[in-house]
């Protein structure tokens, strides 16, 4: 998945999805991918995501 982000995703506003309920989702701007690592910013605030977890993601 690492591949298809960079490739796909990057420098792209997402949000990504992890199940159960809707308060399960991350919003930001691609700004890497890496090592099973997907890192998103969002106001100024960088999130690091276990690419694992994530069961979609689209962009917005």
């Amino acid at each position: 998945m690492d591949k298809f982000i960079s490739e796909h995703l990057y420098n792209k506003d997402v949000e990504v999805y992890f199940g159960g309920d809707g308060n399960q989702r991350l919003r930001g701007r691609v700004v890497g991918s890496a090592d099973g690592v997907l890192v998103l910013e969002n106001g100024g605030r960088r999130d690091y995501v276990n690419i694992e977890k994530v069961i979609a993601a689209w962009e917005v």
